[in-house]
């Protein structure tokens, strides 16, 4: 969620310099910090002079590149957003994307490996084999269009596909989990046969079971009264 607010001061003078004067900002005019908000919390923007640095494993900050006319510049007053940054947008949703469909694919995968199989199992599987493939397919087509566009630089493109990506890796998913169900009733209806194993010391013990209800329900003589 992105909040704005509005201030009468249309000439506010911040902490910030360029060329040894400070910088005003127009707080009655909240669509430069309106648009850089939402670019960077709902899209993943950056400003330019953010950088992360692996020598200190954080972020820091190099006001040299806090350049051009956009929302994210402090020195200065545009909003436009460039094509630089519409591209790193652009990528931001493409990764994020793929990612979460290589995860929903990864998962219905595994577990579709860690589903017992049994011979009774393999008519229902065989019958939903070539969908589940057909599925895959589809799946792995559409990652490969999407990085062949990204790598002519065709953004646009991709972001399109996006929708479709995420239904069909849903819809792998969901093949999945109709074929991983149709394989339980098999183990919880059609095999009821119960494996009792035997040793040795199983039969001792049934035999002193036996014995003792025997003798604890054994038909007793009634004893004559004597008055």
């Amino acid at each position: 969620m992105v909040l704005v607010v509005q201030s009468e001061t249309s000439s506010w003078e911040t902490h910030f310099q360029c060329n040894g004067r400070s910088l005003l900002w127009d707080l009655r005019n909240p669509i430069k910090a309106a648009v850089a908000a939402t670019a960077e919390h709902l899209a993943g923007l950056l400003p330019l002079h953010l950088a992360y640095s692996h020598a200190h494993d954080a972020a820091i900050e190099d006001w040299t590149w806090s350049i051009g006319c956009n929302p994210l510049s402090i020195t200065s007053q545009g909003w436009i957003v460039s094509q630089i940054q519409v591209d790193a947008i652009a990528r931001n949703y493409i990764i994020t994307s793929v990612e979460e469909s290589i995860q929903v694919v990864n998962s219905a995968i595994h577990r579709l490996i860690t589903e017992r199989t049994t011979p009774k199992g393999y008519n229902p599987f065989k019958s939903r084999e070539r969908i589940m493939i057909d599925k895959y397919n589809s799946v792995v087509g559409l990652w490969r269009r999407i990085s062949s566009q990204c790598s002519n630089l065709r953004y646009g493109d991709a972001l399109k596909l996006l929708s479709l990506l995420e239904e069909s890796s849903h819809g792998f998913a969901v093949s999945i989990n109709t074929t991983i169900s149709m394989l339980h009733p098999v183990h919880c209806t059609r095999e009821r046969k119960v494996d009792i194993d035997l040793d040795i010391t199983t039969i001792p013990v049934f035999i002193l079971v036996f014995g003792m209800l025997w003798f604890l329900l054994r038909p007793r003589r009634a004893k004559p009264k004597i008055n």
